[in-house]
């Protein structure tokens, strides 16, 4: 069986390519949530942890789905979140091997399947069996050197997580596993003068190896419980702070694998109307970061794919695709319409019919 697997360098996945899964529905992503549970407490994390693990009736559900849009499209996107998705990896493998299997069946249908994780439970086994299911990209944040990390990114039971997931990298760095990891480095106005140590490990460690990529990420207030404590940057002191960083980890001359500001044409992925959050309770959303926010909730996901939308919330997500607005395309949660000016939206519609 020839499975094609999507890469960023992959030179299939070019501009045009890149703007048509804007919009087309030959293209559909699925950022999936199988646990909405965590291993960790980071102290600037938005999520109430409310939600336990997928449920088999959601489960059946994404593979129905799969099942009736796949011989359609020509790309397939499954991203992983949570939560942290490893805490019910039996789900991530159960999914990705069905969408595989979909994959040998329609070999016109390009598909690709990345994760966001904390890194602590991606071991060099998991990894692996996580690989051969098509699971190739992933993203994993660090906070800092260990004494750093070990303050914001602590386990559940309040202990540390640097040396895990240090260890973790550094085996994956060695094997010969076709994975890529975006690491992104999180600073604070307090942190960012403490990082060169870990900037130096990573320029040794991980680097050379051009599975590894780098970005730099200011800890931003996102709606939990310790955002009144989290500094926050201006605009520009934030810009300033990521190239002074840059440099440092790619030398003055060198150019970041991963651009420091979003490009002006960046379309968010809540703005596009084929990519969906699939929640661990069967609720389909928009956003990763609303999770909280009922304008978020725009239906469910029936046990045989269906989607039961709910009148007018999956419209005002899409918009900036009809205004073209660079500010709502880049992150429709900013100036997204109010619950009742949603429902008075849906009163005028129904009053002009």
């Amino acid at each position: 069986m020839t499975v094609t697997i999507l890469h960023e360098a992959n030179s299939i996945d070019t501009d045009y390519v890149k703007r048509a899964r804007l919009i087309s529905d030959k293209f559909l992503e699925l950022i999936i949530l199988p646990t909405e549970q965590c291993n960790f407490r980071c102290t600037y994390c938005y999520e109430d942890f409310s939600i336990g693990r997928m449920q088999p009736e959601t489960i059946a559900g994404i593979k129905a789905i799969l099942d009736k849009r796949c011989p359609n499209l020509s790309y397939l996107n499954l991203a992983w979140f949570g939560g942290e998705p490893l805490v019910a990896k039996n789900i991530v493998l159960d999914i990705s091997e069905y969408a595989l299997s979909l994959v040998s069946k329609y070999p016109h249908l390009h598909y690709s399947s990345n994760m966001t994780t904390n890194g602590y439970l991606l071991d060099l086994n998991t990894a692996s069996a996580l690989a051969n299911v098509g699971v190739t990209k992933y993203q994993i944040s660090l906070d800092g050197p260990r004494e750093i990390h070990n303050q914001s990114r602590i386990r559940a039971d309040g202990k540390s997580t640097f040396e895990r997931i240090w260890t973790n990298l550094l085996a994956i760095r060695d094997s010969s596993l076709p994975i890529y990891i975006n690491l992104r480095l999180h600073f604070t106005i307090d942190t960012v003068k403490l990082i060169d140590p870990l900037l130096e490990d990573i320029k040794r460690e991980f680097l050379p190896d051009s599975r590894f990529s780098v970005y730099f990420k200011s800890i931003e207030r996102l709606g939990g419980t310790n955002d009144a404590s989290i500094k926050i940057y201006s605009e520009s002191e934030k810009n300033t702070a990521i190239k002074t960083l840059e440099a440092k980890l790619f030398g003055e001359k060198l150019q970041s694998p991963q651009n420091a500001t979003l490009p002006d044409d960046y379309v968010c992925y809540a703005s596009r109307p084929n990519s969906l959050v699939i929640r661990a309770n069967g609720s389909v959303g928009k956003c990763t970061v609303a999770l909280s926010d009922e304008r978020n909730n725009i239906g469910t996901l029936r046990t045989d794919g269906r989607l039961d939308l709910i009148p007018g919330r999956f419209a005002p997500w899409v918009r900036g695709i009809q205004t073209l607005d660079p500010d709502v395309l880049g992150c429709p949660l900013v100036s997204l319409p109010t619950s009742d000016e949603i429902a008075t939206n849906l009163q005028t519609k129904a009053l002009a019919v």
